[in-house]
């Protein structure tokens, strides 16, 4: 495949770990990972024409747009040609003849029910823009497993469900015999386009895609795979090793990081250890700083990790109690002229003294707004 880092055909993002599968007795019917009672809901309003106000305005991205339905048919089509050649035919399908695509092989996250809704609404009035791509699973061709297109066919059963229209209840299909593609090609063909039919990735599509990408070039035997890795996916060598440790990362910690309580490094630290010591990391999030994470050295055995976290943290606490610390008022000396205060402590920075005497019914709010800054008297 090319190594274009601007050609995203070239990109392969599979783990490609030379065991043969026995796909022979895969359940065929709908994964759960694609039914959703609020898409059809959506769905169904946006058809009968009441959302139309107010529906996403995400036309610009979906991948049934127009123009980027054609880009994206373009890139699968050289996807499917770089793998297989020219091999595969065309056939009009029923639904409940395809297999949903293994949960190991598709490991990219969900498509938000508001993209599937204008997928869904592009589909209804314009028609298919690209069929999907399956595999036959025997040799009689009664069952196929989709390989691309998971998400047009629970459209398809979901338009079938609304409007009743028997034309929803099959689907045009690439279609590769059985024993057409080895399982590491169609593992590679779902997730190739994957990938490519993709406006947004998450940053666990990123990490997941290279993790695969490097496991790839390692498997072919090729050097410096990280620069290579790097170069054909756009982006820079300490990116793709960021992403790549990214990829042992626990959920709950990538969606700290989605939600940017956790920088790329600290993320990437924390990935350096095992999955249990994350997952009691987590349960301490409320606690986290990426400055605590980073001073705990990267290199620390995962059963010293939660002791280094708890020392840190604990001297963190103490400081920032030392830092509140201004002092209290160790004396007042009422004399002719007014009085005298004797104060302990020094003042915080950016700050000034000032006494005051307060109204009594405003004492309870200031005390509320500045108790850091008040100076009471010593015990």
């Amino acid at each position: 495949m090319s190594s274009n880092k601007n050609d995203m055909m070239g990109i392969s993002f599979v783990d490609l770990s030379g065991n043969t599968e026995d796909t022979s007795n895969m359940p065929v019917g709908v994964s759960n990972r694609f039914e959703d009672e609020e898409f059809k809901e959506m769905t169904r309003k946006r058809l009968m024409g009441q959302q139309a106000a107010s529906a996403p305005k995400e036309e610009s991205s979906t991948v049934e747009n127009a123009e980027e339905a054609r880009e994206t048919a373009a890139k699968t089509d050289k996807i499917l040609t770089d793998i297989t050649g020219s091999t595969g035919t065309y056939a009009i399908l029923p639904l409940d003849s395809l297999a949903p695509t293994p949960e190991a092989w598709n490991q990219f996250s969900t498509i938000s029910n508001e993209k599937k809704v204008l997928m869904a609404d592009s589909i209804y009035r314009n028609g298919l823009q690209q069929p999907i791509v399956v595999r036959a699973l025997d040799e009689e061709g009664t069952s196929y497993q989709i390989l691309a297109g998971n998400t047009r066919k629970s459209i398809y059963n979901v338009l079938y469900e609304l409007t009743g229209d028997e034309k929803y209840l099959s689907i045009e299909c690439k279609v590769y015999a059985f024993g057409q593609l080895t399982d590491d090609q169609a593992r590679e063909i779902a997730s190739d386009t994957n990938y490519v039919q993709r406006a947004n990735l998450t940053s666990r599509d990123k990490s997941f895609a290279v993790r695969t990408k490097l496991t790839i070039l390692k498997k072919r035997g090729e050097k410096q795979i990280l620069e290579k890795a790097a170069e054909q996916m756009g982006m820079k060598r300490t990116a793709a090793f960021s992403w790549n440790k990214m990829a042992s990362l626990i959920p709950p910690l990538f969606d700290m990081y989605d939600e940017g309580k956790l920088s790329l490094k600290a993320a990437t630290r924390i990935a350096g250890w095992s999955q249990e010591v994350q997952e009691e990391l987590y349960m301490e999030s409320e606690h986290f700083t990426n400055e605590i994470i980073m001073a705990i050295p990267a290199k620390t055995p995962s059963e010293m990790v939660l002791e280094k976290f708890h020392e840190i943290y604990n001297e963190s606490q103490k400081e920032q109690e030392e830092a509140r610390k201004i002092g209290s008022i160790e004396s007042i000396d009422e004399n002719e002229d007014g009085y005298t205060i004797h104060l302990s402590g020094k003042a915080p920075e950016a700050s000034q003294l000032v006494v005051m005497y307060l109204p009594n019914q405003k004492v309870t709010a200031f005390r509320k707004q500045y108790q850091d800054y008040i100076i009471e008297p010593s015990n």
